[in-house]
């Protein structure tokens, strides 16, 4: 039975007229039971070749409340808990891989958290089988950084186009340590993410790079919210992304200097292409200040692809979709290279080509 949710409301809310404030969506779990779910699903598969550096605990089952940022509260999930012990260096990403070889409801919470002076890495996946799966993935993925501790983490989104993904992140960041986050965001006919981040620490950093895309009625809705608390701390993010048809995209992005965050830095730049006449993109970046001395800088770009530099590609004898695959992957490069797996960062590279 389906009925009506409000998700994804921004923290400050500006004017109903914008039509951004949230989203309303009709969803399904009228067929839902959670534990019926685990029984059916495949564990996440987890890699890594440096077990004796982690600690990691597993539970199926987890009965609890699972509430996100986004706004669908469950009353269990899938829950596991990855520490990264003091001190301890990784070099290989540990990888956490889940597959959906059914149409499946699958709630699961991943909690990292990164002891002092430690350095690690993450590759977190989702994927389908194939396109008769339809499937609902809902993550919550939490990180703690304790004080100089360092780590990469990338979530990659590659469920087929029909099902749906909500993915929420949450992180709280300590002094001199480093977050570099990457999300790339593919697979769904909803893709509703939410991310936050608490700078509490000094001179704390954290990157956030996603990349999108989206076509056919396909709807993004993307809330990102930093809070800035320590003294010359620094966060970036950076959005790439292309819409078509009659697909929707929604960025709303706010960067909040609290008060003690002097010579903080705090920016953040969304690009979207326009591939068709039909897509709708709307954004609404914020920078919030309670302090003095701090840089704050935000930019949004959306529109149609340059003329010319579509025509001086396409002189070259290069088809009008080829040359527009091409300006897009050149815009994604920054982000895909974040993705040090160059077999994963080929398989999403082809992804973006299919879907282009």
């Amino acid at each position: 039975m389906l009925k009506e949710y409000i998700l994804n409301k921004t923290t400050l809310r500006t004017s109903n007229n914008y039509g951004i404030n949230d989203i309303k969506l009709n969803l399904d779990f009228s067929n839902s039971n959670n534990t019926n779910n685990y029984e059916k699903t495949n564990d996440i598969e987890i890699i890594t070749d440096e077990i004796d550096k982690l600690e990691i605990e597993v539970n199926k089952k987890y009965k609890g409340q699972f509430e996100t940022k986004i706004g669908l509260p469950f009353d269990a999930f899938y829950k596991i808990k990855i520490k990264v012990k003091e001190n301890e260096i990784i070099n290989k990403p540990i990888y956490l891989n889940y597959t959906f070889d059914n149409s499946d409801i699958f709630v699961n919470q991943i909690e990292i958290e990164c002891k002092e002076n430690s350095n690690s890495k993450f590759i977190i996946k989702y994927n389908a089988i194939d396109e008769k799966v339809i499937a609902g993935n809902h993550l919550k993925q939490i990180t703690n950084l304790n004080k100089n501790a360092k780590t990469k983490i990338a979530v990659l989104n590659l469920i087929n186009k029909e099902s749906d993904s909500f993915i929420a992140i949450e992180n709280n960041i300590e002094d001199d340590a480093t977050l570099d986050y990457t999300f790339i965001d593919l697979g769904g006919k909803n893709k509703i993410s939410n991310y936050y981040t608490n700078l509490v620490g000094k001179n704390a950093v954290n990157t956030f790079n996603n990349l999108y895309l989206g076509n056919d009625k396909e709807l993004l809705d993307m809330n990102y919210y930093v809070e800035i608390y320590g003294k010359k701390s620094e966060c970036n993010i950076e959005v790439q992304g292309a819409i078509d048809d009659y697909s929707k995209k929604n960025f709303k992005g706010i960067i909040d200097f609290k008060e003690g965050s002097s010579n903080a830095i705090g920016k953040e730049n969304e690009n979207c292409v326009l591939l068709s006449d039909k897509a709708i993109s709307k954004s609404l970046p914020m920078l919030l200040c309670h302090e003095e001395n701090v840089e704050g800088a935000h930019g949004v770009a959306s529109g149609k692809i340059d003329e010319k530099k579509l025509f001086y590609i396409m002189s070259k004898g290069i088809s009008k979709k080829e040359a527009e695959k091409l300006i897009i992957k050149a815009n994604f490069n920054k982000i895909l290279n974040n993705i040090e797996d160059e077999k994963l960062k080929n398989e999403i590279i082809e992804l973006i080509e299919n879907k282009i």
